[in-house]
C-alpha cells in the first residue's frame, strides 16, 4: 500500500515548514470556542435553558442552540478544516523523505494509518453537521452526530497511536519526536477514560456529572491536537526546529540521493 505523497500538492520548501500551523490553530480555535460559550454563559446568570437535562452546567449543545451559535459554527468550521489538515500532515510526515521516511512500514500499518485517515474525515463531517442540527429541532440526529464524532475522534487517535507505537514505546532515532508521541497517547488515555465515565453516565441519567465529564473531554480535546505541532515540525540532528532557509540549503543534497 502505497501513501499518499502529499508534497505534490504544495511547493517542497517553505510550504513543509508551515504544517505545524494546523495543529496549532485547530487548538486554539476549539478551545477559543469552548470558552467564549462557557464565559457567555457565565456572564449571563447562568441561565437555564429550555428543554436543558443537566441541573449544573448546561450541555455544550444546550449553550450553541441558544446563545452565540454563529461562534459555535464558525469554530466547528474553523477546527475541523485545521483537523483535516493535521491528520493528513501527521501521516504525510511519517512516510516523507523530507521528514522521517519511513517507507519500510508494514502494510498493516500503512492500512491502520489509512483507517485513522478516514475516521477522522468522518468525524470532521459530523462535527461540522452537528453545528448546523443543533439540540432543538434535530434532537436525534444532533447525539447521531455527537456520537459519530465522539467516535470517529476516538478511533482516529488510537489508530494514530499504533501507527506511530513503534516511536513511542522506545527510544527514538529522531530527536524529540518520542516526547511528543508520549505526552500525545497519555491525552488519548485521559480523554479515553473521561469518555466512558461520560457515556456510563449519561446513560444511568446522571446528567450533572456527566456535564462536567463532557466539558472535561472537550478541553482535554483542544489540546490534543497541538501535541501533533512536535511530529510535524521540521528538527535537526541535535532536535532543534530547522529554518526553511536551512533546510532549503539541505534540498539540493536530497534530490541526488
Amino acid at each position: 500500500m502505497t501513501p499518499v505523497d502529499f508534497t505534490s500538492f504544495f511547493p517542497m520548501s517553505r510550504a513543509c515548514h508551515r504544517l505545524h500551523y494546523f495543529p496549532i490553530v485547530a487548538s486554539v480555535s476549539w478551545f477559543s470556542t469552548l470558552t467564549i460559550l462557557l464565559l457567555r454563559w457565565l456572564s449571563l446568570g447562568r441561565p437555564r435553558y429550555p428543554g436543558q437535562i443537566n441541573p449544573r452546567v448546561p450541555f455544550i449543545s444546550d449553550m450553541a442552540a441558544h446563545q452565540f451559535k454563529p461562534v459555535f459554527i464558525t469554530g466547528c468550521t474553523l477546527t475541523s478544516v485545521c483537523f483535516v489538515g493535521t491528520v493528513a500532515a501527521v501521516h504525510h510526515v511519517r512516510y516523507s523523505p523530507r521528514f522521517y521516511g519511513l517507507v519500510d512500514d508494514a502494510w498493516w500499518r500503512k492500512a491502520v494509518g489509512l483507517v485513522a485517515l478516514v475516521s477522522g474525515l468522518g468525524a470532521v463531517a459530523c462535527l461540522l453537521l452537528l453545528s448546523i442540527f443543533d439540540i432543538l429541532g434535530e434532537q436525534t440526529t444532533h447525539w447521531l452526530l455527537l456520537l459519530g464524532s465522539f467516535g470517529g475522534l476516538g478511533l482516529s487517535a488510537h489508530t494514530t497511536e499504533i501507527v506511530w507505537w513503534d516511536q513511542t514505546w522506545k527510544s527514538s532515532p529522531f530527536a524529540g519526536l518520542r516526547k511528543w508521541c508520549v505526552v500525545n497517547n497519555v491525552l488519548v488515555a485521559c480523554v479515553t477514560g473521561v469518555g466512558v465515565s461520560f457515556l456510563v453516565l449519561l446513560y444511568t441519567d446522571n446528567y450533572g456529572r456527566a456535564g462536567i465529564m463532557e466539558w472535561t473531554i472537550t478541553y482535554l480535546g483542544s489540546i490534543w491536537p497541538a501535541t501533533f505541532t512536535g511530529y510535524v515540525r521540521f528538527r535537526d540532528d541535535d532536535g532543534t526546529v530547522l529554518r526553511p532557509e536551512a533546510d532549503a540549503e539541505r534540498l539540493p543534497l536530497l534530490t541526488e540521493t
